[in-house]
């Protein structure tokens, strides 16, 4: 669908000789990342009006977006499949911020925490294959994706056990869905580990 909308966008502004028929795959690519950009929007603001989070979902996609951005992860084979997959991961993030009672959520809190450092340490950044990247990068990658994760970790830790604050809960969350998006990636696939 993503595809054949950009197309369709595609087939207009060459029609309307605004681009050249040439540059077709450049701009089909570039349309098809904005409908998709757009898709991801619309799936945060509508899970946070139906969970009455808005503010939540909207720092949930900040943190998501920046993570992968630096971590890396696993990337669907299609737009439906990766719009899919965000759905269901932005429902389940959203409802453990909306449903899990603060004062329950210690043990997990520190779970949440030790996977991600342990998994960024270990596995960041995992490269798309569609974007390798060489070995300067990857170290860069690897130190920003650690930086950010322990601030991250300890912005958490002072919001559970200083504030009792269920933004804890959220930062948990996004923290290991990342994690788990690092982990199920095979990130010895092309180059190897730095």
């Amino acid at each position: 669908m993503i595809s054949y909308v950009a197309s369709c966008i595609v087939d207009i502004l060459i029609h309307h000789q605004i681009i050249e028929s040439e540059d077709t795959p450049l701009y089909q690519y570039g349309f098809e990342i904005i409908i998709s950009t757009i898709l991801t929007c619309m799936i945060t603001i509508i899970a946070g009006l139906i969970f009455h989070c808005v503010t939540a979902s909207l720092i949930y996609f900040g943190l998501f977006v920046i993570l992968r951005s630096i971590c890396g992860g696993y990337h669907a084979k299609t737009y439906f499949q990766c719009n899919m997959i965000f759905a269901l991961v932005t429902i389940s993030t959203l409802l453990m911020f909306k449903v899990f009672p603060i004062e329950q959520f210690y043990e997990f809190h520190y779970i949440c925490i030790a996977l991600a450092v342990i998994t960024t340490a270990v596995y960041a950044p995992v490269e798309n294959k569609n974007k390798p990247l060489n070995k300067q990068q990857k170290i860069y990658f690897r130190i920003f994706s650690m930086v950010m994760v322990v601030i991250l970790s300890l912005l958490s830790c002072l919001l559970i056990t200083k504030y009792r604050n269920e933004y804890s809960i959220l930062i948990d969350s996004t923290l290991l869905v990342v994690s788990v998006s690092m982990f199920i990636t095979n990130p010895w696939i092309g180059d190897e580990k730095i």
